[in-house]
């Protein structure tokens, strides 16, 4: 998943001096925000020249509009002319926006968009500081990170129904997108969407031997599988061993 975006033509040299740089909101095109939760695991910028300084950093809106906070940053790096895609690994939660502190000599940090804003601060913010920023009009920020969404989910919760002999099985996702659960012995599989993070709650029935069994002995375990895609990310599949248990009734003499 793609954040941010490049000059779609050869960049111009407009920015210059030491100074952190966002964008927190665009006219058109790919935003600058972390839509979900997950890891940045590079970023790029098109530059026209050599020997400027580029940090990536991610920033945090606060209560203030026009302060941001740092929470993270990558290592400094040396551009060059062209294309410059660093590796980096950075967490991130959805809302964060991406930016960049830049420094040495003229370079295109930036690329001209009638409309657009990009707020500069001219000074190298710490992890953790915060302070008001300032629009540059009419230009947009010259990068773009690839984000891996989190696929990583968990079982929140089993509540039993020993009435009807089923289970509501909840799992928690971090990020929007798709869950299904499935596994011998079920009723049925079951696939629902999420469009924001939260809870899912899914029933546990058995059928065939299975539920005959739970119906004489009065317990029998199904093993559940629940497979997460998140939107823009990989699968991810757990398991787990869920213990349905019936009342028996007890038969008329």
């Amino acid at each position: 998943m793609t954040i941010g975006q490049l000059p779609p033509g050869s960049p111009t040299a407009t920015c210059t001096g030491a100074a952190d740089y966002l964008e927190p909101s665009v006219t058109g095109g790919t935003l600058y925000v972390a839509r979900q939760t997950g890891t940045i695991t590079s970023w790029s910028t098109l530059s026209s020249t050599t020997g400027s300084t580029y940090m990536l950093k991610v920033f945090r809106r606060t209560s203030d509009p026009d302060s941001f906070q740092v929470v993270a940053h990558s290592a400094p790096q040396l551009v060059a002319t062209g294309v410059n895609t660093v590796p980096t690994s950075i967490q991130v939660d959805s809302g964060d926006l991406i930016g960049f502190h830049v420094s040495g000599p003229l370079n295109s940090c930036t690329f001209p968009i009638p409309g657009d804003s990009v707020l500069k601060l001219a000074a190298d913010l710490p992890d953790g500081a915060s302070a008001p920023f300032s629009a540059v009009p009419d230009v947009r920020l010259n990068l773009a990170a690839n984000l891996i969404p989190t696929n990583t989910f968990t079982f929140a919760g089993l509540v039993r129904d020993k009435h009807r002999g089923t289970a509501t099985l909840t799992v928690d996702l971090p990020n929007p997108g798709v869950v299904g659960v499935a596994g011998k012995g079920l009723k049925k599989s079951q696939t629902k969407a999420l469009s924001v993070p939260g809870s899912i709650p899914f029933p546990i029935v058995a059928k065939g031997s299975l539920h005959k069994r739970l119906a004489r002995k009065g317990k029998v375990t199904v093993q559940v599988n629940a497979t997460f895609s998140p939107q823009g990310g990989d699968p991810s599949t757990q398991s787990i061993a869920v213990k349905l248990k019936m009342r028996r009734t007890a038969p008329l003499s």
